[in-house]
C-alpha cells in the first residue's frame, strides 16, 4: 500500500493508496508516534465473455504502521476516502507545534 505523508506547520497530512475499498471498512488509530490504519479487502467481480466464465477476487486483512513526523492531536484529526485514496488529516499538537522566533541582531 504507497503512501506519503506531508509536514508543515499546523498538520500532519498521510494519503495512502486503497482502491476497491467503501470508507466504513477502515479502522484508524494513533498509537504513540503512528498513524495505524487497518481494513478488510473484499472484491470479487465475475463475468462472462463468450464462452469463458471470469472470476476474481481480492481479499484479505492488512494494516499498516506510518511513523508520524511531530506529536498530533489524534481528537481532531478527519479522514475522508475517494477515488481509492484515503487522506487523513492530523492537526499538530498545541503544545508541540513548531514556532518561529524572532531574534534581533544588536
Amino acid at each position: 500500500m504507497a503512501a506519503e505523508v506531508f509536514d508543515d506547520d499546523d498538520r500532519v497530512i498521510v494519503r495512502l493508496e486503497v482502491p476497491g475499498m467503501e470508507p466504513d471498512e477502515f479502522r484508524l488509530d494513533v498509537v504513540d508516534d503512528m498513524l495505524v490504519v487497518c481494513g478488510e479487502k473484499q472484491l470479487q467481480s465475475e463475468r462472462t465473455e463468450g464462452r469463458y466464465q471470469i472470476s476474481e477476487c481480492a481479499y484479505g486483512h492488512f494494516e499498516r504502521a506510518i511513523w508520524l513526523p511531530d506529536e498530533v492531536d489524534s481528537d481532531k484529526a478527519s479522514a475522508r476516502y475517494r477515488r481509492g485514496v484515503l487522506r487523513v488529516e492530523l492537526p499538530k499538537s498545541s503544545a508541540r507545534r513548531s514556532r518561529r522566533i524572532k531574534v534581533k541582531v544588536r
